[in-house]
């Protein structure tokens, strides 16, 4: 009984030391992750990064990004005839698809650009596996309407 007490409370102090947004994800007003439904007359999706994380079998590296950074690893996606094209990443062509409260534009297995809506923001993460790991920024995404 003792033990169960002392796990319980420990616990609640490492949910605590989180903060009340990761502690309680779903308090205060912040609604349930949706998928992002792409208008028909959108042109072109643009992400501004904030953090970049580098993995490999050595470990991970988590860096915010500054503005300069930032602007150099955005993202680019164009619509040309009803197709997407990665156009940071060598004009990719990439497949859209849904998953539950995901949107994914995909290239191949490995490079996505995955999309959720929550409250009034679009957030993306933009992935790349390589062979000696892989390399993903976590940004906002903002929907250009009208010719690219």
């Amino acid at each position: 009984m003792r033990f169960r007490r002392l796990s319980i409370g420990l616990t609640c102090a490492f949910l605590l030391s989180l903060g009340p947004g990761l502690a309680r994800p779903h308090a205060q007003g912040t609604s349930q992750p949706q998928s992002v439904q792409l208008p028909a007359g959108a042109a072109t999706l643009e992400g501004i990064p904030t953090v970049r994380i580098d993995t490999s079998q050595k470990g991970a590296r988590r860096k915010v990004l500054t503005a300069a950074e930032a602007k150099q690893d955005r993202l680019m996606i164009n619509k040309v005839g009803g197709q997407y094209f990665w156009a940071n990443r060598e004009n990719k062509p990439l497949q859209l698809n849904s998953s539950g409260p995901y949107t994914y534009l995909s290239a191949e297995p490995g490079s996505y650009v995955r999309l959720t809506r929550i409250n009034d923001r679009i957030d993306y993460v933009e992935h790349l596996d390589s062979p000696l790991g892989s390399v993903t920024w976590w940004g906002e995404l903002r929907i250009v309407v009208g010719k690219p």
